[in-house]
């Protein structure tokens, strides 16, 4: 059928949509009392972006169910939640996530995460060892912050940074421009694209009105 993606077909679309649903409901679950930095938006609809922008870029059903709870160990619970993940899912999504995670520290208990910078540059670094499904699923995440990062500069101008660990834009500019590095020729070009695109837009405005001038 004419616009089916790969692997998906009008009498099969799904590989195992039990899989999908068990991944809905443990990530609604989990991110349930969770709002997005800035403004208050529902975590899950995060969640349900990547989810969306993955199957969109021919993602399978485990990488779908991996972008439905790629910040559940991350955010609620570390290995345990990897544990349960493999339990209630399998262990495929399990390791997924596990490799979309730059945290296993179980915040729930108390446990503190190391530091933003070195979280982020471990992350980076282990982009370079991961397969191109982590990948996907990873640049499927980051440009939907980059797309939500766009519309609250425009809702709310520059002090949107103010809700991040570093308030300089540069330092963003840097992290998001560094992972499109390591995304470069490994995930679908129309991907590497609006990703490319989106970081420019967001770079131009935040520019734009360093410089006191009106945003694009």
């Amino acid at each position: 059928m004419k616009g089916v993606l790969p692997g998906r077909s009008a009498e099969q679309p799904w590989q195992d949509f039990s899989l999908i649903e068990r991944a809905l409901s443990l990530s609604a679950e989990l991110h349930r009392s969770q709002f997005r930095k800035a403004r208050n938006v529902p975590y899950v609809a995060h969640l349900w972006s990547v989810a969306a922008l993955v199957l969109e870029h021919g993602g399978d059903d485990h990488q779908v169910a991996a972008a439905l709870l790629h910040d559940a160990a991350e955010d609620q619970g570390g290995e345990p939640v990897l544990a349960r993940i493999a339990a209630e899912l399998d262990d495929e999504v399990a390791d997924l996530v596990r490799q979309l995670s730059d945290s296993l520290a179980d915040t729930t208990t108390g446990e503190a995460k190391q530091d933003w910078d070195t979280r982020k540059r471990g992350y980076m670094a282990s982009l370079a060892q991961a397969d191109d499904r982590v990948l996907l699923v990873s640049a499927c995440d980051k440009l939907h912050n980059l797309r939500s990062l766009l519309s609250d500069h425009l809702q709310l101008g520059e002090s949107v940074w103010s809700h991040f660990t570093h308030a300089d834009p540069a330092v963003h500019f840097w992290y998001y421009g560094s992972l499109l590095d390591a995304f470069r020729g490994r995930i679908p070009p129309s991907l590497e694209q609006e990703l490319s695109a989106t970081l420019e837009r967001l770079r131009s405005r935040a520019g734009a009105a360093a410089a006191g001038l009106s945003p694009p």
